[in-house]
């Protein structure tokens, strides 16, 4: 069971989250706030693995209670619920180490899997929902990669190819292939430029 709790200053926005969350079996909404202070005050209250919080919240805002709860404590996820649609936003709330961000107009689906990915250890930033194609959309993943995928991913990034880069660690292209894929699938990259581009952004390697 995922705990979760949600700081926002909109009660009938929040209200309704906590209920269409509360169908899902595999998340519990563990306590909610109306600002980013009472946020930073649960964390020491409430045993809590996803926080959920609004950027524009009086006493202290999203951003802030943000930073404060990540050097707190490191270990619980952040979600950023927002309605703002703003690229820069976006860039700061991932350089300040927001683990995910979703806009409030995304459906309830969508924030119950953004949810559900942040916890197991993925980061997931969706500008919009993916439901509205005309939307522009930004998107950060990624994932704890074994030395050996972080090691391809370096040597990919140098141009080798992934003979040479089999040649230099002793393995068959099989492998190093395979170790491309299964980095592609944790890290949501469709293509090896993309992966490189990921994984470097992301400061995976």
């Amino acid at each position: 069971m995922i705990k979760v709790f949600i700081a926002d200053d909109h009660q009938s926005f929040k209200d309704g989250l906590i209920n269409l969350l509360k169908a899902d079996r595999e998340i519990e909404v563990v306590g909610q706030a109306k600002n980013g202070r009472e946020a930073l005050d649960a964390v020491a209250i409430h045993p809590i693995d996803v926080m959920i919080l609004d950027v524009d919240m009086p006493l202290m805002n999203g951003e802030e209670a943000l930073v404060a709860i990540k050097k707190l404590k490191p270990e619980i996820k952040v979600l950023i619920l927002t309605s703002l649609n703003d690229k820069a936003l976006v860039d700061d709330l991932h350089r300040n180490g927001a683990d995910g961000f979703r806009s409030k107009e995304a459906g309830i689906a969508d924030i119950s899997k953004a949810i559900k990915r942040i916890h197991q250890g993925y980061t997931d930033y969706l500008l919009r929902s993916d439901e509205e194609p005309n939307r522009i959309t930004i998107r950060y993943t990624g994932a704890h990669l074994s030395s050996q995928e972080k090691k391809v991913i370096q040597y990919l990034s140098e141009g080798l190819s992934t003979r040479a880069i089999g040649e230099l660690m002793h393995l068959s292209i099989h492998t190093i292939e395979s170790h491309c894929k299964i980095a592609r699938a944790k890290t949501g990259a469709k293509n090896v430029t993309e992966l490189v581009a990921i994984a470097i952004r992301q400061g995976l390697v």
